[in-house]
């Protein structure tokens, strides 16, 4: 008795036990007959076509390429797993270490911002006027729009910024 969606492996079904083994004869091995029990039936014939999918009798598993850590937390494919690893992992020292340099960046802006009061007085007024409606630029407007706000033009405006972030530069230099 031989099944059609075997021929495709190339095996004839001789026979299904009671206990669920069969006999097959393998054609691609001289025609060797071979006895499987029911469990390594199941495994290489899968009777129950559960690797499959309605489609197409033939397609492969679904392989995930995600992994987990030792910790069992899911890795996503793509990018480094090793550098996810890494960021995720939050140790006494790594904490100390954020913490720190934190702590580095809020003393370099407070160093930095009191650099640019010393100089805010030795800007000239309009320079002042800019630098205060650029300080407070939190929608990003853009220079025409800034100008229009202090009822000047657009050009005069770039003039002024030019200016300010020339004294800016020159003036910062001389306090390092």
């Amino acid at each position: 008795m031989a099944n059609n969606w075997l021929n495709d492996l190339d095996v004839d079904v001789i026979s299904i036990l009671e206990d669920g083994s069969v006999i097959v004869r393998v054609n691609r091995m001289g025609g060797q007959i071979v006895t499987l029990t029911a469990d390594q039936a199941e495994v290489v014939f899968d009777f129950s076509h559960e690797q499959y999918n309605a489609n197409h009798r033939n397609t492969r598993h679904k392989v995930s390429l995600d992994a987990y850590d030792p910790d069992n937390k899911m890795i996503p494919a793509g990018g480094n797993p090793l550098q996810q690893l890494i960021t995720a992992v939050q140790t006494p020292e790594t904490i100390y270490l954020d913490e720190f340099a934190e702590q580095e960046q809020q003393s370099k802006q407070k160093v930095d911002h009191q650099k640019l009061m010393a100089i805010y007085p030795k800007l000239t007024e309009p320079q002042k006027l800019v630098y205060d409606v650029l300080a407070i630029n939190e929608e990003r407007l853009k220079d025409k729009d800034l100008a229009t706000q202090l009822n000047m033009s657009a050009q005069n405006f770039s003039n002024h910024k030019r200016s300010l972030f020339k004294k800016i530069k020159k003036l910062w230099s001389k306090l390092v």
